[in-house]
């Protein structure tokens, strides 16, 4: 019997690399160098039974080049928007991420985009930096307080009840919106309160972003909600670009609508408006919210996990077309 075949573009640990050696007949590409797309992409996927994917798109033109063969699509990440699900789940393709292993990651990030846009870190940094620290004068650096604000969370999964937990003991307090409740024992753990969405805008000094891309989540921040924003309120993105309408975006920070912004994501990623650079109320991030050393390592091993257990017995880890099981 022959090893299944599998395509992996992602970096693999060295052990992992060799325990899928001896299952599988392996095809990697290091997505260290570079991002395979269009033809590249399909010429490398035909003919195999399994793809352990980080970074490229996953559309229907690659799925019809391979879906006689493709059984299941592993992607290194919890979102999913770079993969057509729905063209997989209609050729019987089971698309399976990696929840939970970066919630710890992303959470921190958000906490530290929130701190560094607020207490204006960067700023500090670039001063020092170009030599611009001439002393201490008594308005230097005025950043916004924490204690006793409220946080708006859009999106209470895991990390958004992870980034709560985080916020609590700065003395925020805690407000979100999410589509359905949170369990009674978290909100009183953390003491937080549900809101619909103006409400949280209109009343939250600092509104952080962790929910899902969807066709219902895009440009849910958009012009009439930044408009309800706090003058003095901020905006921190963690989650995926096209939840906030960019241009909208720069447009409310021209004309102070709102004190400043943290993105860790962008519309129409990775170019973004040039003008945000030039803003020193933004703090820029290059879509790093996962990136430490535990979360990317683990993400990687539980898509390879994902994979090896379907082909081991037919179980299927952490699916997300489980209608097509």
């Amino acid at each position: 019997m022959t090893n299944p075949r599998i395509f992996v573009h992602s970096w693999l640990p060295d052990d992992t690399r060799k325990r899928l050696d001896q299952k599988f007949d392996l095809d990697i590409h290091n997505s260290f160098k570079s991002i395979l797309s269009g033809q590249e992409l399909i010429d490398k996927v035909r003919g195999v039974n399994g793809i352990v994917v980080q970074g490229p798109i996953i559309d229907l033109p690659l799925i019809n080049s391979c879906s006689k063969t493709l059984k299941i699509v592993s992607n290194v990440a919890v979102g999913v928007d770079n993969i057509s699900v729905k063209d997989c789940s209609d050729n019987n393709i089971i698309v399976t991420n990696t929840p939970g292993v970066l919630t710890d990651a992303v959470a921190d990030l958000s906490m530290g985009l929130l701190l560094s846009v607020a207490r204006r870190i960067p700023e500090g940094e670039r001063m020092v930096r170009q030599d611009e620290f001439k002393g201490n004068p008594f308005p230097l650096l005025w950043g916004a307080d924490l204690n006793g604000e409220n946080i708006g969370i859009i999106g209470m999964g895991r990390i958004g009840q992870a980034v709560a937990k985080r916020a609590k003991p700065f003395g925020l307090n805690i407000k979100y919106f999410n589509r359905n409740r949170v369990k009674e024992e978290i909100e009183k753990e953390l003491d937080a309160e549900k809101l619909n969405l103006k409400e949280l805008l209109s009343k939250c000094k600092f509104i952080v972003i962790l929910c899902p891309l969807t066709p219902e989540t895009k440009h849910l921040i958009s012009e009439n909600e930044l408009g309800l924003m706090r003058n003095d309120g901020f905006l921190i993105n963690v989650a995926r670009g096209p939840i906030v309408k960019e241009s909208a975006l720069v447009v409310a920070l021209k004309n102070k609508l709102i004190a400043g912004c943290a993105l860790d994501v962008y519309e129409f990623e990775p170019k973004y408006d040039k003008m945000l650079a030039k803003m020193d109320n933004v703090v820029l991030t290059p879509h790093a919210g996962s990136a430490s050393i535990g979360a990317r390592t683990g993400m990687v091993n539980l898509a390879v996990h994902n994979i090896e257990m379907y082909f081991k017995n037919g179980e299927v880890p952490n699916p997300v077309n489980p209608e097509i099981l």
